[in-house]
């Protein structure tokens, strides 16, 4: 398992490490079909985001994290509070989750439903058609892919913990994986996942994504 160990003394002066996770849980989170919140809907975690953002805590504890970011939602600012209690959390404009336009606070069966060709353009091509009034894929990766990389670049020889969103994240991981933006959904991305990207030499690598084996006690 790659987080394994004490690691506070281990990052050259020309490394970065981040730890980038989603945020913790809401309650529209839990719904079935989901809610989609975007960046219009700034509710609190849920019960069971708070105690996913704990397991994190836990599972990173091994780590000095020498800054803290988050989007600045709610959500993802809790999480952060959680996971590194102690930590000033910085907020980051440019890693806000997506805006969803008119289908916010609605359901995917809402909005296949009422808007089935809008949804199923956006579905076919989430970077060329955006949420109707919203982002597309292509917008979110324009204003989040540089602020990630900015980022490392200022927090040379430091390890940062930064959360944020899952569109967000997976269209970052997508970028750095040269998946095609309109394929971003195929990347799994849960609640308080952790993925771990590394900055050197100027290049921005994906180390793991998505780790959530700390999460197994919620689901037994």
């Amino acid at each position: 398992m790659f987080l394994r160990g004490k690691m506070s003394d281990t990052i050259s002066d020309d490394q970065c490490t981040m730890f980038l996770v989603r945020h913790g849980a809401t309650e529209l989170n839990l719904k079935v079909p989901t809610v989609l919140q975007g960046n219009g809907i700034d509710g609190p975690l849920a019960a069971i985001g708070r105690e996913q953002a704990a397991l994190t805590h836990q599972f990173l504890s091994p780590y000095a994290f020498d800054a803290v970011y988050a989007s600045p939602m709610v959500r993802a600012q809790e999480t952060a509070s959680i996971i590194a209690p102690g930590h000033a959390v910085s907020i980051v404009p440019e890693i806000i989750e997506g805006d969803v336009g008119r289908w916010l606070g609605k359901n995917w069966d809402e909005i296949a439903a009422e808007d089935p060709e809008e949804y199923r353009k956006h579905l076919e091509d989430p970077a060329a058609n955006p949420y109707p009034e919203g982002e597309s894929a292509n917008d979110i990766a324009q204003r989040s892919v540089p602020a990630i990389t900015k980022l490392m670049q200022e927090n040379l020889g430091r390890r940062i913990l930064v959360v944020a969103h899952s569109i967000v994240i997976r269209v970052v991981l997508a970028h750095l994986y040269q998946i095609p933006l309109k394929s971003y959904r195929a990347i799994e991305l849960d609640n308080c996942s952790v993925s771990r990207l590394h900055y050197h030499q100027e290049k921005l690598k994906v180390i793991v994504a998505n780790s959530n084996f700390h999460l197994d006690p919620l689901c037994q």
